[in-house]
């Protein structure tokens, strides 16, 4: 047992025992500095008015009598069910139990916020608090003090029509929050840093807006906007562009047949990323891409290069190389040619201009006609004649270009 009082009086051995001394033993006895502690006192033995001074200073325990670390929790008042003791106003006051209820379904968490004047348990609508095991599910909801996250809640995406819509996100002030990942951290970024979204004026160049088929037909008409720009789409659809075109030149006289040069084109010849190609014909590298080769079937590997295929396999060809297949005369005149984009339809026409000769010097221009065999939206064979007659020529020279709706 410990030593809980400490005697008024001090008896030694021969000491005469009086009356006065035998009172003043207990009279002038006190409580031993630290000798009463929690374990000392009953479950709810201290009541409010015994530990509350007031100012009358009439109560026998106070502040300055209890030892500290003295009241453990279990000998406090108990709370309600899920309160935290806080004192949320903007003044000295006693605590009070503030909810801080969360619920169990998913968006229904309470965070503690401290305001300008005041602590809140608020609503954490798009958030919610979740268990880091497995079982129950890491992205439960937390139950009974379990909780090591507080994570986004399913519908913090499918509600964002609740946030209001923006009416100028061209500002320099405005702010985005993106992830960078390297260094691995979140950043903040204008708007107008990512999509220019500013019309052109007299200082700055602006934006265009990508063009529809019926604003490429149309472009004057005044719902339309002023600026508009063309999409590689939109060249294939629209009448007033280009849908393919090339420069072919070969070494073959007027009666030959055989491999052309393809020297420059766009839209003209199936092309062909991977996989095999056909022994002993002729194609063009229209882009080359680093790692592939095509060395054992007789190409170097650059873009342009055009090459007669000595077998059917390149050693490697899988990171995306773009081959095309050469046109060639297949007989006196005659020149079949496909498109790499299919035409939206066939009404198209072929125009252009070219010219033949012994294979090493000109004679005279030819005309050409795509009207004997039907053109098809993949291509067109096209038939060569010599300018002042019927005969079929073949030419040292094709200009052709290919318009159409």
């Amino acid at each position: 047992m410990g030593t809980y009082l400490t005697k008024g009086t001090t008896f030694t051995t021969g000491d005469t025992v009086t009356a006065g001394s035998l009172n003043n033993l207990v009279d002038n006895a006190t409580v031993t500095a630290g000798s009463i502690g929690s374990t000392e006192l009953g479950a709810n033995s201290v009541t409010n008015g015994k530990i509350i001074a007031t100012a009358t200073g009439s109560e026998p325990v106070t502040t300055g009598t209890i030892r500290d670390n003295a009241a453990s929790n279990d000998k406090l008042a108990q709370m309600a069910a899920q309160t935290v003791k806080v004192n949320n106003t903007n003044g000295a006051a006693d605590p009070s139990d503030l909810p801080a209820v969360g619920g169990g379904s998913n968006g229904t968490s309470k965070i503690l916020i401290g305001t300008s004047d005041s602590v809140s348990a608020l609503t954490a609508s798009q958030f919610k608090l979740v268990n880091s095991a497995s079982t129950p599910d890491a992205y439960d909801d937390a139950t009974d003090s379990t909780a090591t996250d507080l994570r986004l809640h399913t519908a913090a995406v499918t509600d964002w029509d609740t946030v209001a819509a923006a009416t100028d996100v061209d500002d320099n002030d405005d702010r985005l929050l993106i992830y960078d990942a390297s260094p691995a951290s979140l950043k903040q970024i204008a708007p107008k840093k990512l999509i220019q979204s500013m019309p052109a004026t007299t200082g700055t160049t602006g934006v265009v807006k990508i063009a529809t088929g019926s604003e490429l037909t149309n472009p004057f008409d005044s719902s339309h906007y002023t600026e508009l720009a063309l999409s590689p789409k939109e060249a294939i659809n629209s009448p007033l562009f280009a849908k393919a075109w090339a420069n072919i030149s070969t070494s073959l006289a007027y009666t030959a047949t055989g491999d052309t040069s393809l020297d420059s084109s766009f839209n003209f010849g199936a092309e062909v990323t991977s996989g095999t190609v056909t022994s002993a014909k002729k194609y063009k590298i229209i882009e080359y891409e680093s790692g592939d080769d095509f060395t054992n079937i007789g190409g170097t590997n650059v873009t342009g290069n055009q090459f007669v295929t000595t077998g059917t396999t390149p050693t490697t060809w899988t990171n995306g190389s773009r081959l095309v297949l050469v046109p060639e005369v297949t007989s006196k005149g005659v020149i079949p040619l496909v498109f790499s984009t299919a035409m939206p339809s066939t009404n198209y026409i072929v125009t252009g201009e070219g010219n033949y000769g012994d294979g090493s010097s000109v004679t005279q221009g030819v005309r050409f006609t795509t009207t004997s065999v039907t053109p098809t939206t993949s291509g067109f064979t096209l038939k060569c004649y010599a300018a002042s007659s019927s005969a079929l020529t073949t030419p040292m020279l094709l200009r052709i270009v290919i318009f159409g709706t």
